[in-house]
């Protein structure tokens, strides 16, 4: 086991709850996506992310902290704008899918966070890596392809970049957090979220481990590979920014003395993948 050495105990919001809600989330936005798109213009809608994978301490999901990462490849590019393009139009599908939701989930413990990614944008960045195969499933369409590792030194490469760019958020983040006190907190954690989260596997290709298995594991898998090359520190930061995010949410975000703490580590790790990006060139 990596760090922390603990399981899913009754300290924490019961495991088997939390996946059966984010199931019906998942559930309910692929049906509305399929009634307001038609299915001819749709290739798959796939879900990969840290509420896919499976589960082996508290900190390889944090509700509400974690997103519920879906994607969605449209057929054809003309049809993002023809069918996602307006604004209207996506409030409608938002309220179809919490309607459905809570019809659903009477009283959730959480509200899974689904958070929609269209991968025709996505594929035309010069930086995209594709997801592992087994760390996806597909919740409709063709079946997910075979990833192309080929060319693992610029894969590297993007890897190293996108660590060090963490640099520039790491100055301007003081000033994204001093004035959100009190319920505004909780809108900069979600944004340090984002940074945190890839940073460790990144930072465990960079150091050899084959691309594949870092973003196919799971957190707690993570630590302890981290651990293995030597990056215990690090290892413990990137678990309690996890941690502290649970003891946060469990509070009913009333605890934000934990959502700050959240916070240190979170700076912490991404201070710690610069060093070792840097090191790295």
């Amino acid at each position: 086991m990596g760090y922390p050495n603990l399981k899913w105990n009754s300290d924490y919001t019961d495991k088997k709850v939390l996946k059966e809600e984010i199931d019906s989330m998942l559930e309910v936005f692929v049906e509305v996506l399929l009634e307001e798109i038609p299915k001819s213009e749709i290739e798959m809608i796939y879900f990969k992310g840290s509420a896919q994978k499976k589960w082996d301490s508290p900190i390889d999901y944090v509700p509400e902290l974690s997103d519920i990462n879906i994607h969605l490849l449209f057929s054809c590019d003309s049809s993002i704008k023809k069918y996602l393009g307006s604004t209207s139009k996506a409030l409608d599908v938002q309220s179809k899918v919490e309607l459905r939701y809570f019809s659903k989930i009477k009283n959730p413990l959480h509200i899974p966070r689904p958070q929609l990614m269209i991968l025709n944008l996505l594929m035309k960045e010069e930086d995209f890596i594709p997801t592992p195969k087994s760390a996806v499933s597909v919740l409709y369409g063709k079946e997910y392809p075979e990833p192309d590792y080929s060319d693992l030194e610029r894969i590297r490469a993007i890897d190293c970049n996108r660590i060090l760019s963490e640099e520039e958020f790491i100055l301007d983040f003081p000033l994204l957090v001093i004035d959100k006190p009190s319920k505004y907190l909780w809108f900069s954690l979600k944004s340090l979220v984002w940074h945190v989260s890839p940073l460790c596997p990144r930072v465990l290709h960079i150091l050899g481990t084959p691309i594949d298995e870092v973003w196919s594991v799971n957190r707690t898998r993570i630590t302890s590979m981290l651990r293995e090359k030597g990056e215990s520190q690090l290892a413990k930061d990137y678990a309690e920014f996890y941690l502290f995010g649970w003891k946060y949410f469990l509070s009913n975000y009333k605890d934000t003395n934990a959502g700050r703490s959240s916070m240190i580590y979170g700076i912490n790790v991404l201070r710690r993948g610069i060093e070792i990006a840097k090191s790295s060139i």
